[in-house]
């Protein structure tokens, strides 16, 4: 099967084939080029034609809570049952607006490897690939301690015992909480974090850390975690040895956007704040502006950015929405796809395998009407998902 289309946007950060051409074969791509080329070569292939549209790799969120849009539950129908059927209405969801690959960074326990069994079994339908870290590993009253989607490990010997209970779940990563919103705080120690990254690597797994303020973002990168989640506060320095120790930034931009633009929006209208209310407002409105200051900053220092919606306030996997920020706050058009595409892959251990269009690569596509490159906005424009080589929605 060949899809054609008005241009082919690799993910690769710097390619777009005008007039381009993929070949789908045993749900992987067997070549990219020229749709002259393409179909001289494979006369006799079924062609599907996206004339006026774009065609690019699905796209990769590499944060989410499959179990933390619970804000869609109401509270007299909410269920361990209705949790998990959520979980699985949000993962279809992604995949409908062209999220073809999630990682969740803690939720429920063994929550998202139920909803990947139900997917290998044929029970659940329209399930995408998803990389996971069970629970989140958290100080006894830190960050979430309210939820059910961490566990509180004091000391290096917990922290430990609290990963290998992951691994044992069958988490692929392994994801810390050090900071809440005291500057000057880290609910860990350096050597706790230490001993976090070192477990982690011994079990052949990957590192991610919630480190929003100072020092937990020193400590983190002193340690050596593989990617740090939001990072508000990372400063030029830090952003210089993320760069050297290949450390990745996941800023989740949309998250901080969405609930700053709420809460201004219910500002402008007059209505009263409760005091959780200005604590968030207090917080997201400096955040969006260290963002906008420091993304394209650190991104000419060489620190690898991914995208990742952390989809807490708007319940979806908007991997476009994301993109469109990195945009808006510096970054040229074909890094930030890649930034929602095979920098992803790269960190997941997938360089090659998923998150581009080319040969050898999963036949993970995204069709959208019109141009990203002159308006990212068109991401949002999805007209077929491919995943696997099969058209999974339209």
């Amino acid at each position: 099967m060949i899809l054609t289309g008005k241009q082919l946007i690799t993910g690769d950060g710097k390619t777009v084939i005008e007039s381009g051409a993929v070949l789908i074969n045993g749900g992987f791509i067997e070549e990219v080029g020229a749709i002259s080329e393409i179909s001289a070569k494979y006369p006799d292939e079924e062609v599907i034609d996206y004339s006026d549209a774009s065609i690019l790799p699905g796209l990769i969120d590499m944060h989410v809570h499959i179990g933390g849009s619970q804000q869609r539950i109401d509270d007299e129908v909410r269920t361990n049952y209705m949790i998990g059927y959520n979980g699985l209405d949000f993962v279809q969801k992604a995949l409908e607006r062209g999220v073809t690959t999630l990682r969740d960074v803690s939720s429920a326990d063994t929550l998202c490897q139920s909803i990947i069994n139900a997917g290998k079994r044929g029970m659940a339908r329209n399930v995408p690939r998803i990389f996971h870290s069970n629970m989140a590993i958290i100080a006894t009253g830190g960050h979430t301690w309210q939820w059910d989607s961490s566990v509180e490990c004091d000391g290096e010997t917990e922290v430990r015992k609290g990963i290998r209970y992951q691994v044992k779940t069958g988490a692929h990563w392994i994801k810390v909480m050090s900071s809440h919103r005291t500057d000057g705080v880290s609910e860990y120690t350096q050597e706790e974090l230490n001993a976090a990254v070192d477990e982690t690597r011994r079990h052949l797994r990957k590192s991610a850390i919630h480190a929003t303020i100072q020092p937990s973002i020193e400590y983190a990168v002193n340690a050596g975690f593989d990617t740090i989640e939001h990072g508000t506060d990372i400063n030029e320095d830090q952003a210089k040895r993320m760069a050297e120790k290949g450390i990745t930034w996941v800023p989740t931009l949309l998250v901080h956007y969405h609930t700053f633009e709420e809460l201004e929006a219910l500002r402008a209208k007059g209505i009263e704040f409760t005091e959780r209310q200005w604590e968030t407002y207090n917080l997201y409105k400096p955040s969006n502006e260290k963002f906008k200051k420091n993304l394209k900053k650190y991104f000419d220092l060489g620190v690898n950015i991914v995208a990742g919606t952390d989809m807490v306030g708007t319940g979806e996997a908007d991997v476009a929405g994301e993109v469109a920020l990195m945009v808006e706050y510096g970054m040229d058009t074909l890094s930030a796809i890649a930034a929602g595409t095979s920098n992803g892959a790269k960190v997941l251990g997938l360089e090659g395998e998923i998150g581009i269009l080319a040969k050898g690569a999963a036949a993970d596509i995204l069709v959208v009407k019109g141009d990203p490159v002159k308006n990212i906005r068109a991401l949002e424009n999805v007209e077929d998902v491919y995943f696997g080589g099969k058209k999974v929605c339209r």
